[in-house]
């Protein structure tokens, strides 16, 4: 399901806009992410409301190419991301499982997913003026898991140190796909070079896990700014 969606997108893409014009480009994306708590009925109400207090969202990225085919007001795009996603804890005490350094109180738990992504988007332009376009953005994402970390923050008053390990759970899902929408502004400052501002948001219809009573979705807000070349 989730390859032929991507593939009537790539598709859609290949026949409406093969005769537009092409540009390509270099962007990132900053952004807020955070997850969805998914809790089977074997997990009671009292856990499940530990876990959303416990966790919280993260500063995260993606950065990578993209290739763009423009005809008019519509447009097709795809490209390739490395993107750095995951979510952590709130700041937490101590327990006596923990190795920390001296003199360290509290810690915190950094979830990292990395995920190498090849999105497909379909763009809808409306021109403002001949340097200047409003466009909004609506798509999938194919994602390869590439490695998933888990990094303890220890803090010694205003001091923090970190350990970082590979996360012990090797049930994570080898290939997901997410959403994305977004709507931004494009101005040209010559025929062959434009800046793009996009206010983005993607949320994960995979979850993380392939098979556990505990799970989750990821999904993030940010801000995707791209340089485009024709």
């Amino acid at each position: 399901m989730k390859f032929s969606l991507v593939a009537i997108l790539l598709g859609i893409g290949t026949l409406g806009f093969s005769q537009a014009v092409f540009s390509w480009g270099v962007e990132a994306y900053p952004n807020y992410s955070n997850r969805r708590l998914i809790a089977q009925t074997s997990i009671s109400n009292q856990q499940a409301r530990a876990l959303e207090a416990l966790e919280t969202g993260r500063f995260s990225y993606s950065a990578g190419l993209f290739a763009q085919w423009r005809g008019g007001r519509a447009g097709f795009q795809t490209g390739l991301r490395f993107t750095d996603t995951g979510y952590q804890t709130v700041r937490t005490s101590l327990s006596s499982d923990d190795t920390p350094p001296p003199g360290a109180t509290e810690k915190r738990i950094v979830y990292q997913n990395r995920f190498l992504e090849a999105p497909a988007e379909l763009l809808f332009f409306q021109e403002l003026d001949d340097k200047n376009d409003f466009f909004f953005t609506i798509g999938l994402a194919l994602a390869y898991n590439l490695s998933n970390q888990n990094k303890t923050v220890f803090y010694t008053g205003d001091t923090r140190s970190a350990n970082s390990e590979k996360a012990e759970n090797d049930n994570f899902h080898n290939i997901s796909y997410s959403f994305l929408t977004g709507m931004g502004w494009e101005h040209q400052f010559s025929d062959s070079f434009s800046v793009v501002l996009q206010p983005a948001f993607q949320f994960w219809l995979q979850s993380l896990l392939i098979d556990t009573d505990i799970n989750r979705n990821l999904y993030s807000v940010g801000l995707r700014i791209g340089a485009k070349f024709r």
